[in-house]
């Protein structure tokens, strides 16, 4: 797996980018890290931007205008044949299948026909996940959810017909589709959907896919802008959890691609040698944040807040004791 990320990773992506820029005219230094801040994730910049600018990788050059690149011109790669197998692979599972349409799966099953998968879902074992996830396959759910992903791109309101667990009846209402969020915990689709009623937004729900059993066309319309950001961080929990992240076992690197979904903060303490995260969540994802945090076992340590410390000592005294039968 280490061959494929260093030929698809998110870094060297980036990185082609800059060279690309950088091809056109010098680039200041603030520039490029502004192009890694947006393009890769919050912390590249710590990694890839003194590789750059001080030239251990030997790619730019440093010019009185900034940083020019060293190459004249950077040829299209084909694509390989592990990178056939992981698309192949990825592909075989439901949930990346929603994302396309049946004319696009069918080209794409053509074009890789023969072509052996890097991996299967068998080769994973799958831990603290529910078991009533969202039927992926079912053509209704397929349906709905390639309507909604056009709504949200084309900012197009839909009348929703949803399944809520208190009432009997389903629930009729008129939403904007504005964000697809997926709870690994769950293995739901959830929708960030803004209300809507004589052309103003009355609030945002957060509605789970499978709860959605018809969509129609809506008269509803809203030209303004959505502040989903604004909504998210007065709803996040007043208390970010702090973990520190310690300089074993590519740890890092691994928790800033588990976390990529997570504001965060990082910061390297020299006193330590470690790494201080701060990551923002949102209530909801309280349950499904600790798993994760979790699953890296001792190579991070949570230094809080409290009530997330008391969490984590309640799960691994419950895990001793299935494991052990007795309590500490």
């Amino acid at each position: 797996m280490e061959l494929f990320s260093e030929l698809y990773s998110c870094y060297y992506q980036v990185v082609a980018r800059i060279l690309r820029a950088a091809e056109q005219e010098p680039l200041p230094r603030r520039e490029i890290a502004r192009m890694i801040d947006q393009q890769a994730f919050a912390e590249s910049g710590l990694y890839l931007l003194p590789r750059l600018c001080g030239g251990e990788w030997g790619l730019l050059d440093e010019t009185p205008d900034g940083y020019a690149s060293k190459t004249t011109h950077l040829p299209r790669l084909p694509v390989t044949d592990l990178q056939a197998a992981w698309i192949r692979a990825v592909l075989a599972d439901p949930r990346a299948r929603l994302f396309f349409t049946d004319s696009q799966l069918t080209e794409l099953d053509e074009h890789l026909c023969g072509v052996e998968p890097l991996f299967s879902r068998d080769d994973f074992c799958e831990f603290d996940v529910c078991l009533d996830g969202d039927d992926y396959v079912d053509e209704g759910y397929r349906e709905r959810f390639g309507r909604i992903l056009r709504a949200i791109r084309e900012r197009t309101p839909l009348k929703f017909h949803y399944q809520s667990p208190k009432a009997e009846e389903p629930i009729v209402g008129d939403y904007l589709p504005c964000k697809l969020e997926y709870s690994q915990k769950d293995d739901k689709f959830r929708l960030y959907a803004a209300r809507l009623a004589y052309g103003c937004v009355k609030g945002i729900q957060i509605i789970n896919l499978g709860r959605i059993v018809k969509l129609e066309s809506s008269r509803q319309t809203f030209p303004g802008e959505v502040d989903l950001d604004g909504w998210l961080r007065r709803s996040r929990c007043a208390q970010p959890v702090v973990l520190r992240i310690f300089r074993e076992r590519n740890a890092l690197e691994r928790c800033m691609l588990h976390f990529a979904d997570y504001e965060k903060r990082t910061e390297y303490e020299e006193e330590t040698d470690s790494y201080r995260c701060t990551i923002y969540y949102d209530l909801h994802d309280e349950t499904e944040l600790l798993i994760r945090v979790l699953s890296f076992g001792p190579v991070v340590q949570v230094l809080g807040p409290e009530p997330f410390l008391r969490q984590v000592r309640d799960r691994v005294r419950r895990q001793y004791a299935l494991l052990y039968g007795e309590t500490i």
